[in-house]
């Protein structure tokens, strides 16, 4: 069965871990992270390393983060996910194209695109693209969890719309992002917003 509730616990468990624990520290992790993966492979970074440049101990690592892939998480739910999510509140007390949302996404990612490039070339357990996967079908859950369909419709309606967004993506930062990010927008609306929006 689906949990209604299971995209909102999340938000605030990650929600709350970064607003109790973010620090200078927390901003300085972050940043040294982000430098080293730019610079070698994201599987050759290791804690330790990130404790050695960044000046602090491994135990004071992990009072942030219980590893790398969680730094990326963090990343991610500051600059995507979190945003996003105010701008699906915003669009329901004012009216604005879903166009506008997607094209945000996709321009956060371009902006960003040598981190998010590196990080994607990682494809053991916990890739970014698990992460993405997993926030999408968070997204997505919360937005049919209130549908009257059967559970296992919900949940593979669900994962083919998570899944699809996530494989766009793969491919879209994998051929160097040349499509600009409102194209991209464009196209994915036209793709999947109509068959989405039948659902309701």
């Amino acid at each position: 069965m689906i949990k209604n509730n299971k995209w909102q616990i999340k938000l605030e468990d990650l929600n709350n871990r970064i607003y109790k624990e973010k620090s200078k520290t927390y901003d300085i992790i972050i940043t040294i992270f982000k430098k080293l993966v730019t610079e070698k492979d994201f599987e050759k970074i290791s804690v330790a390393e990130i404790s050695t440049v960044a000046g602090i101990s491994r135990k004071t690592f992990y009072q942030y983060f219980k590893d790398k892939n969680d730094i990326v998480d963090h990343i991610v739910f500051l600059n995507i996910i979190q945003p996003m999510t105010q701008l699906f509140k915003l669009s329901k007390s004012f009216e604005f194209p879903s166009v506008t949302i997607i094209s945000w996404l996709y321009e956060q990612f371009y902006e960003d695109r040598l981190f998010y490039t590196r990080v994607s070339l990682f494809t053991g357990q916990n890739s970014f693209l698990d992460l993405i996967l997993d926030h999408t079908s968070d997204m997505i859950s919360e937005r049919v969890g209130n549908l009257d369909i059967p559970d296992h419709a919900k949940e593979y309606s669900i994962y083919f719309y998570a899944a699809s967004h996530t494989m766009i993506l793969k491919k879209w930062i994998n051929d160097g992002m040349i499509i600009h990010p409102k194209e991209m927008a464009l196209m994915y609306e036209k793709w999947t917003i109509p068959a989405f929006n039948h659902l309701y």
